[in-house]
C-alpha cells in the first residue's frame, strides 16, 4: 500500500484538479507547506551533516503538497516583469527564477501566489537555493513573520507555524541563528498583506533598504 502512495506521489496524474480538490491542496499548503519544507530541509542538511544516507521521498511528499495552478494569464503578466529596467525588483526576480530554473507563477509546476512570496523572499534574502540556503531562507522568514518591527504585524496569522518558529530558535547553528534575527530585523511581514506589485518596478537595492534587510 506504502508503495502504491509514494508512487502516486513521485508519478502525480496530469489530470486538473477539481475547484474542490484546489482548494483543499491550497488550505493543506498554507498550513503545513512551511512545517513541511523546514523539514525536508533540515533532513536533508543533517543527513549530509553526519554521512546518513538519505532519498527523495521526503522532497516528493512535500512537492506533492504544492498547488500546481496553471493559468496562462498569471504566468503573462509575471513573464512581462522581463521588460522592466535592470535592477528594478520584478526585473531581477524575473532574471532569478529564470537563471535558478524556478517556474514562474502560472506556469507548469509553478508555485501558487501566496507561495511564490518564498521566491522573492531568495531574492531579497540573498541566500540561493540548495538544500542548506533553502533552510536559511526559511530561518529568515520565521524571523520577519513575528517582528513587532513589522508594520502589517499580525503573528495570529501565523499560529500554525510557531512551534516551526521554536524549533529553528533552538537549533545550534550560527548561519541559521543570523539568518532568524535578519528577518527579525526587517520592517515588513511578506508573508502578511504585503502586495509585490506595487513595488515590482523600485530598484532591488532600494526595496531592501526600505525594509531593513540587513547583510549576511
Amino acid at each position: 500500500m506504502y508503495t502504491a502512495i509514494i508512487d502516486s506521489i513521485a508519478n502525480p496524474s496530469p489530470t486538473r484538479e477539481t475547484p474542490l480538490e484546489r482548494a483543499i491542496i491550497t488550505k493543506t499548503w498554507r498550513v503545513l507547506g512551511l512545517q513541511g519544507f523546514i523539514f525536508a530541509a533540515y533532513l536533508d542538511y543533517f543527513c549530509d551533516l553526519f554521512g546518513i544516507p538519505k532519498g527523495r521521498t521526503h522532497w516528493r511528499i512535500y512537492d506533492y503538497f504544492r498547488e500546481r495552478c496553471e493559468d496562462p494569464e498569471v504566468a503573462g503578466r509575471f513573464r512581462g516583469l522581463e521588460h522592466l529596467p535592470e535592477g528594478t525588483f520584478g526585473r531581477e526576480l524575473w532574471k532569478h527564477c529564470r537563471a535558478k530554473g524556478v517556474p514562474l507563477p502560472g506556469e507548469p509546476r509553478g508555485l501558487p501566489l501566496n507561495g511564490a512570496v518564498h521566491d522573492m523572499i531568495h531574492l531579497l534574502s540573498g541566500y540561493d537555493i540548495t538544500s542548506w540556503e533553502e533552510m536559511l531562507a526559511t530561518a529568515f522568514s520565521l524571523g520577519f513573520m513575528f517582528t513587532r518591527k513589522a508594520r502589517n504585524y499580525a503573528p495570529r496569522r501565523h499560529l500554525t507555524v510557531l512551534p516551526v518558529r521554536i524549533l529553528a530558535s533552538l537549533v545550534p547553528i550560527r548561519r541559521v541563528q543570523r539568518a532568524i534575527r535578519r528577518g527579525e530585523a526587517m520592517t515588513v511581514d511578506l508573508f502578511g498583506d504585503w502586495d509585490p506589485w506595487e513595488v515590482m518596478e523600485m530598484p532591488l537595492e532600494e526595496i531592501k533598504r526600505n525594509y531593513n534587510i540587513t547583510p549576511e
